[in-house]
C-alpha cells in the first residue's frame, strides 16, 4: 500500500508544535510530526511540504538539501539560523499564520487542479441546465465532478437532480462563506447525485450571490480536482463576472431560431472581456436554421448539435439524472467534449 505523503512538522518546540497542529486542522490538513531530524529521514524525503521550527534548524541543515522547506519563528528568527538552511521562506507566527495555512493546504491537494466548464443558455429556456448536469454526471465517472448552479432564481440545479429533498448545504448556507475553503470539507457538506456535488440555490434564495462567496465555492471545487461544472445564468451579474476566469471551456447552447440567435448575441455581448471564447451548440428545433448559419450568425466556433430529446426533457421533469446520459445524444456530445474537448472546434 502506497503511503500517504503528508506535510512534516519538525520542532522540539512544544508551543510552536501547538501553532502549527492547529493551523493544519484548521484546513483539516493530516501532518507527520518529528523531533529529532536525524529520525525523520524518510518523512523529510516524502513529504511534499516540511516546517521546521527554528529551535532544530541548525540540526535540520545537516539532512540532504531539498525544495519545499519552510522555516517557522515565533519571533523573529536569529540570522545565523535562517542562513544555515536553504529554505524557501522564513515565516514568523503569528504574523504568518495565513502564509502557513496557503501552504498546508496547497500540499494536501491533487497536483491537477480540475477542468473548469462553463455552460450558457443563448436564451431562456434553450437547455443549458440540461446541459451542465449531463457533463457533471458524465464527468463522475472519471473523477471528482461538481456542478455549480450561479444562476438563485432558475429552476435549481438540485431539482433537476431529483435531489431538491437531500441534505446538504446551498447557496443560502454559503452566500456568507469567503477566503480558502478546503474541497474536501465542502464536497462533505453539499448533496450528492451520481456521483456529482451540487452546489444549488435553496430555498429562500433570492437576488445576487455575492461575488466573494462564488469565488470561494469555484476555487474551492477547482482544487479538488475532476471536472467542475458551471450553470452560468444569462444575466451579466457579479458573482458570474468573478468566476469566468476560472473558466477554461465555456460552451453556449443556442437553438437554431433566428430570435435565439438575436437573444445569444447579447448573452455574449455581456460576457467580460477576459472570458474565454465560448464554443457553440446548436439545439435543432422545427424549421431550424442549419448550425453552421448559427455559428456564423454569432461568430463562434461550432462544438457540436443537440436534437430536442423527449427523454433528456422527461428525465429532468422527472428528476431523473441517471436517464439524461442513458444512451442519449446529450451523453454522446458530453462523452466527446469531455474526452478529446479540442476535437469539436470547426471553423464556423
Amino acid at each position: 500500500m502506497t503511503r500517504d505523503r503528508r506535510p512534516l512538522l519538525l520542532t522540539a518546540d512544544p508551543d510552536l508544535l501547538d501553532d502549527l497542529l492547529g493551523l493544519a486542522a484548521a484546513v483539516g490538513v493530516a501532518v507527520d510530526v518529528a523531533v529529532e531530524p536525524a529520525m525523520c529521514r524518510p518523512q523529510w524525503t516524502e513529504a511534499p511540504l516540511v516546517l521546521v521550527g527554528t529551535d532544530v534548524a541548525a540540526a535540520a541543515s545537516r539532512l540532504e538539501r531539498r525544495g519545499g522547506v519552510l522555516l517557522i519563528s515565533r519571533g523573529a528568527p536569529p540570522e545565523t539560523v535562517a542562513a544555515a538552511m536553504e529554505v524557501e521562506d522564513v515565516i514568523v507566527l503569528p504574523s504568518g499564520e495565513a502564509d502557513v495555512l496557503e501552504r498546508l493546504a496547497d500540499a494536501a491537494e491533487p497536483p491537477t487542479p480540475a477542468r473548469v466548464l462553463g455552460v450558457l443558455g443563448g436564451r431562456g429556456g434553450a437547455g443549458a441546465s440540461a446541459l451542465a448536469a449531463g457533463l457533471a454526471l458524465t464527468a463522475a465517472g472519471r473523477g471528482p465532478s461538481w456542478l455549480v448552479d450561479l444562476d438563485p432564481i432558475g429552476g435549481g440545479a438540485d431539482a433537476g437532480l431529483g435531489a431538491e429533498l437531500a441534505t446538504g448545504a446551498r447557496w443560502t448556507d454559503l452566500g456568507v462563506v469567503t477566503g480558502r475553503l478546503s474541497p474536501q470539507a465542502l464536497r462533505s457538506a453539499l448533496p450528492v447525485v451520481e456521483g456529482v456535488a451540487v452546489v444549488a440555490a435553496g430555498e429562500g434564495t433570492s437576488g445576487d450571490l455575492s461575488p466573494e462567496s462564488a469565488r470561494a465555492v469555484v476555487d474551492a471545487a477547482r482544487r479538488g480536482g475532476g471536472t467542475v461544472v458551471l450553470d452560468l445564468g444569462r444575466s451579466a451579474t457579479a458573482a458570474r463576472d468573478e468566476v469566468t476566469e476560472a473558466i477554461d471551456d465555456l460552451f453556449l447552447l443556442v437553438p437554431a431560431e433566428l430570435r435565439a440567435v438575436l437573444a445569444a448575441r447579447r448573452v455574449v455581448g455581456s460576457l467580460r472581456p477576459t472570458a474565454p471564447t465560448p464554443r457553440l451548440v446548436v439545439r435543432s428545433v422545427p424549421g431550424a436554421i442549419p448550425s453552421r448559419e448559427v455559428a456564423r450568425g454569432l461568430d463562434l466556433p461550432l462544438a457540436g448539435e443537440l436534437p430536442d430529446e423527449v427523454v433528456v426533457r422527461a428525465a429532468i421533469q422527472a428528476g431523473d439524472p441517471a436517464a439524461l446520459i442513458r444512451g442519449t445524444a446529450l451523453a454522446a456530445l458530453c462523452e466527446a467534449v469531455l474526452v478529446v474537448p479540442a476535437a469539436f472546434e470547426a471553423a464556423a
